[in-house]
């Protein structure tokens, strides 16, 4: 691609026009609840509840003999749960 010269702040810069493509990254079966929040605006109490309702999955990770441990959500059932929302309005 063609490289165009640009003027910001002050400076002359060079700038590609390459499209931007998806990262692997986001495409993630799991995410903690940082990740949840990131990507679908849900916290961590509305996580749980939601999991304890059975409407969500999530798996813990945890040492045997420890008592704290990492919980991860499934990214697929959060969508689909959000999915479904959406067809009960309307």
């Amino acid at each position: 691609m063609p490289a165009k010269s640009i003027n910001l702040g002050g400076q002359l810069t060079e700038q590609t026009t390459a499209p931007v493509q998806a990262s692997p990254a986001n495409d993630a079966e799991f995410c903690d609840c940082p990740g949840a929040f990131l990507r679908f605006g849900l916290r961590r109490s509305l996580l749980y509840e939601l999991h304890k309702l059975g409407l969500i999955k999530g798996v813990s990770l945890r040492r045997r003999g420890t008592a704290r441990g990492k919980r991860l959500w499934s990214i697929d059932s959060i969508r689909s749960y959000l999915a479904s929302q959406m067809e009960e309005d309307r």
